[in-house]
């Protein structure tokens, strides 16, 4: 099943956006998982995406064209490729300077997204979605500056292979079910086809009636009058080739239907309408700036169309639609068809090296209130049909059912049963032996006893499949787990891990001696995962997810990585315990390592110099995490920050120091004597603390110790949590030894035993955990 995730925005006053994350599944309510979040005022976003879009937009004028090629804007470009161009000196630095402004476009994004406001939205997709989900990632929002940035581009949606960008209305009616047919009608419309070549989208449309159970009809620089065509059938999906256009206003989108005539898509309200009345489940507009376009076809309910955000070279339009029609006509869904098609473009046409950004302009326009059609959805199920003329051995007997006995018993209105035929009689008598009645109670205890036993063998099945285990030496563990043998397997990687993979590594060596794991090395979550990509780990505990140039090292050798969570974790930031302030902001404490903020007086605390710690070891993923979520991405300012080897020396420096400050993993660090565990104010303006109750004070410690918040962990009320990973390798079509290794692991550390393992050690597990003996 496809997982659903509607991300509503709404812009409010002083610049900002409102964001509401639902998430559900093609069965599902959207509002089965609802989380709020915001973004902040960001005009450079949108002035980055005006910068690029022109510079794109004027590579046409510098590209080799048709003579007859119209203005730029409102057409499809006909693109010479790069070995039949007239390189010039000026057409490279353009190209160039496209180039660059893609990227900063993409970064400007990323970082927005990036935003502390957004972070509660951010966490609760990585914890919830799966890297295996088919994942359709609605953007509703009414903004059209917000609809044209190209949400593919966001780092999620490299993390999540099978997720594609969407956008939708806020407000919807509601869509008209599809009416299933023999044959897949599409009614294609070539519209103005002056210097690009849409004979070619009529050639890629008419092989689906041999290869795709589809009927194709086609009209030619129609005239507005041929448009009857939509009132006269019922059609399933409407294409149109040719030129198009959008207004300023975003509102308004017109098409070319010939070469004298223009039409606004207002002016077809009514035609549309009825084409949608009657079935129409998707249109498909293979032109030019349709942002326009798809907003119309939203206001008609339609239920999902597919434009381009710009202009488009006539050869990626050509590719692209072969590429989806390729995907979509085999049964893959709507969704994957885009992004498999954007992706062999990407490779294989390779137009972005001409007109960077071009491979994003194909966006899915989606009513969030329907689940995207198949090819197969669109055609009547053959149904297989009985000979009549073939007699059944022996007919079938309609009999009431045990439950319908009882209940005419208890009624006082006994249900008549019909006898079974007679197979054999006794020829001495014509009567046929009847069996005794049964009273009611007799028929009472039997269906009672149906009931108890099918509850007993239902429950004694979910007890082997599903419950809990709560020690690994359970029957049920070897079931459920293939544990290799007769190997040895090095693993390791961050130190935030110390606290569970020590007395698991333990546990695993007492429950399976044959399960043969050399002693963990911890050297970090990124050297972690780089040693799992050389092979000289098997798998890798990591509290950050791999970079992308490890899934690209990692794809060379032929596999993937995959992280599976086993816990959440919180960065706790730590002052000494002398130093009374009454808590921090995200932003106060950026500030404190950029260099900013040097005084404790600027953030509540007393005139003192602030002096920042942190570990000196930027692989590690708790820098990373910190650098990523704290910073926005900015360097720790080595001008005043001081560097430690390891957490031990942090706390230390802490204790010696009235103005240090010093971050770990909340596991680490929160009972730790002669330190100040710091309250973190959270997106509702509220300072959340990482531990739990009142603070322990040092003459109390060790005897008592403070214990982390796991509760705030959990439920993500504390601002700064992550999940701990465990990195595994996945070899497509195989089982290795090194892969069996680390699943075996992770699937153990995932038991009720393993749970408690991750509980005790501070953090908060993700599924349930025993309770500890």
């Amino acid at each position: 099943m496809a997982k659903v995730v509607v991300l509503s925005l709404e812009e409010i006053d002083g610049g900002g956006v409102r964001v509401t994350l639902e998430m559900g599944g093609d069965n599902q309510p959207v509002t089965s998982s609802r989380i709020r979040g915001k973004l902040p005022p960001n005009s450079e976003v949108f002035l980055s995406y005006e910068e690029w879009q022109s510079h794109y937009r004027n590579l046409g004028t510098q590209l080799r064209f048709r003579k007859e090629y119209p203005t730029l804007g409102t057409c499809r470009l006909e693109v010479v490729l790069e070995d039949e161009l007239t390189v010039i000196e000026d057409v490279k630095k353009n190209v160039k300077e496209c180039q660059e402004s893609f990227e900063n476009l993409k970064l400007n994004l990323n970082n927005w997204l990036n935003s502390d406001g957004f972070s509660p939205i951010k966490w609760k997709l990585l914890s919830e979605l799966n890297k295996q989900d088919e994942i359709r990632f609605i953007i509703c929002t009414e903004n059209h500056r917000l609809r044209k940035l190209p949400w593919d581009v966001w780092g999620f949606f490299e993390e999540f292979p099978q997720a594609v960008a969407a956008i939708g209305p806020l407000e919807h009616g509601s869509p008209i079910s599809p009416t299933p047919k023999k044959q897949v009608k599409i009614l294609a419309i070539l519209g103005d086809s002056r210097g690009i070549d849409t004979k070619r989208d009529e050639e890629l449309l008419k092989r689906l009636e041999v290869s795709a159970q589809a009927s194709v009809r086609v009209l030619v620089e129609p005239k507005r009058h041929e448009f009857e065509a939509l009132w006269q059938e019922s059609w399933d999906i409407l294409f149109f080739a040719g030129h198009s256009s959008t207004q300023t206003d975003g509102e308004t989108g017109f098409i070319y239907i010939n070469t004298q005539e223009k039409l606004s898509l207002k002016e077809l309200k009514n035609t549309l309408k009825k084409a949608i009345n009657n079935g129409l489940q998707l249109a498909i507009f293979n032109s030019c700036d349709g942002l326009g376009i798809a907003y119309e076809l939203e206001q008609l309910n339609i239920p999902q169309s597919i434009v381009m955000r710009e202009p488009v070279p006539d050869q990626f339009a050509q590719e692209f639609l072969r590429y989806f029609l390729e995907y979509f006509s085999q049964d893959t869904s709507l969704y994957l068809s885009v992004r498999e098609a954007r992706e062999k473009l990407q490779d294989l046409v390779n137009l972005d090296n001409i007109y960077p950004g071009a491979s994003w302009l194909p966006v899915i326009c989606q009513h969030p209130g329907t689940v995207p059609l198949r090819w197969r959805d669109f055609l009547v199920t053959d149904t297989i049909k009985s000979d009549p003329s073939a007699t059944p051995a022996v007919e079938s007997i309609q009999q009431p059912s045990l439950a319908e006995n009882i209940l005419g018993e208890l009624r006082g209105n006994p249900t008549s049963v019909t006898s079974p035929p007679i197979l054999f009689q006794n020829s001495e008598t014509s009567t046929p032996p009847q069996p005794k009645p049964q009273s009611s109670w007799q028929k009472i205890t039997i269906g009672v006893g149906i009931v108890i036993s099918t509850i007993g063998i239902s429950a004694i099945a979910w007890w082997w499949f599903k419950g809990s285990i709560c020690s690994l030496t359970d029957i049920r563990t070897r079931f459920r787990t293939d544990i290799p043998e007769q190997q040895r397997f090095d693993y390791g990687g961050s130190t935030s891990w110390i606290p569970i993979a020590e007395p698991f590594h333990k546990t695993i060596a007492e429950s399976f001696p044959n399960f043969d794991l050399q002693k963990p090395k911890y050297i970090g979550s990124v050297e972690g995962i780089q040693q799992v990509v050389k092979g000289s780990s098997a798998f890798g505990l990591s509290s950050t997810y791999p970079q992308p140039i490890d899934r690209e090292n990692a794809q060379k050798q032929g596999f993937t990585l995959l992280e599976k969570a086993i816990g959440i974790d919180a960065i706790s930031i730590s002052v000494n315990f002398k130093l009374n302030i009454p808590g921090l902001t995200l932003a106060q404490l950026k500030g404190i390592y950029t260099g900013r903020i040097t005084n404790w007086q600027e953030v509540g605390g007393p005139n003192l110099p602030i002096i920042p710690y942190s570990r000196s070891d930027e692989k590690g993923g708790t820098v990373l995490t910190f650098i990523d979520r704290v910073l926005g991405g900015e360097p720790l300012n080595s001008k005043v920050v001081k560097f430690v080897n390891s957490t031990t020396a942090g706390v230390d420096k802490l204790t010696n120091n009235l103005g240090g400050i010093y971050y770990a993993s909340a596991a680490e660090i929160v009972s730790q004597c002669g330190i100040r565990p710091v309250a973190i104010q959270n997106e509702q303006g509220n300072f959340i603390p990482p531990y739990q109750g009142n603070l322990v004070p040092p003459e109390s410690c060790p005897k008592q110790r403070n214990q982390v918040n796991r509760e705030a962990f959990k439920n993500k009320n504390y601002p700064l949590t992550r999940n701990l990973y465990g990195i595994i390798k996945d070899f497509p079509g195989e089982d290795t030894p090194e892969e069996k290794a680390g699943r075996a692991y992770i699937e153990l550390l995932l038991t009720g035993k393993g749970q408690a393992i991750v509980r005790d050690a501070g953090f908060a597990p993700v599924k349930y955990a025993c309770s500890s003996r």
